[in-house]
């Protein structure tokens, strides 16, 4: 043993622990945390440039496992914040659509993206309604005073909703109906 008296006094020390994993850090691996104990608490008894540039090396070897561990510890972290964003990101970015065909008195409700146009709300409309469209249809709000929506399908949920045209996100689907 190079280090004489300091290693065993350490080493003591550690062993005074009575519970190994009393040393644990939460992402410090105890096996790296024991060893920078060790080499860091011990310092060559003479002046061996030999002795001291190997317990340099020693050190700076604890250093970067230690740097690795928290690295990959950030890295995992990093991981799971994003993640969490993009979920929350995903529960903004979508609306539950209501939609009922005027004529056949069908309802239906659907998940859809805001940037979804309303011409692509109209459209998947028949596919969750089970009805084949016609000619004459026209989409519309599904309020008391339903306002036609045909001048505006090139706009996105949200636009619609930003500039007014819909109040929220309930539609209409009627059939325009010929007079005598």
């Amino acid at each position: 043993m190079k280090y004489g008296r300091q290693v065993k006094k350490n080493l003591t020390c550690l062993s005074n622990f009575a519970d190994p994993g009393a040393l644990h850090i939460e992402g410090f691996p105890t096996e790296v945390f024991r060893r920078q104990f060790v080499i860091e608490n011990t310092e060559p008894f003479n002046d061996d440039p030999l002795q001291k540039a190997v317990h340099d090396l020693e050190v700076a070897e604890t250093h970067l496992a230690n740097a690795q561990a928290e690295e990959a510890t950030a890295e995992h972290d990093v991981a799971e914040a994003i993640k969490e964003v993009k979920d929350a990101e995903r529960a903004h970015d979508t609306v539950t659509v209501h939609v009922i065909h005027v004529n056949e008195v069908e309802k239906a409700s659907f998940t859809e993206r805001l940037t979804a146009t309303l011409q692509q709300v109209w459209e998947k409309s028949y596919i969750e309604l089970k009805i084949p469209p016609k000619a004459k249809d026209v989409f519309q709000t599904a309020d008391k005073n339903p306002k036609s929506l045909m001048s505006f399908l090139s706009l996105t949920l949200e636009q619609a909703h930003q500039q007014k045209v819909i109040e929220d996100y309930c539609f209409g689907i009627a059939s325009e109906t010929g007079g005598a």
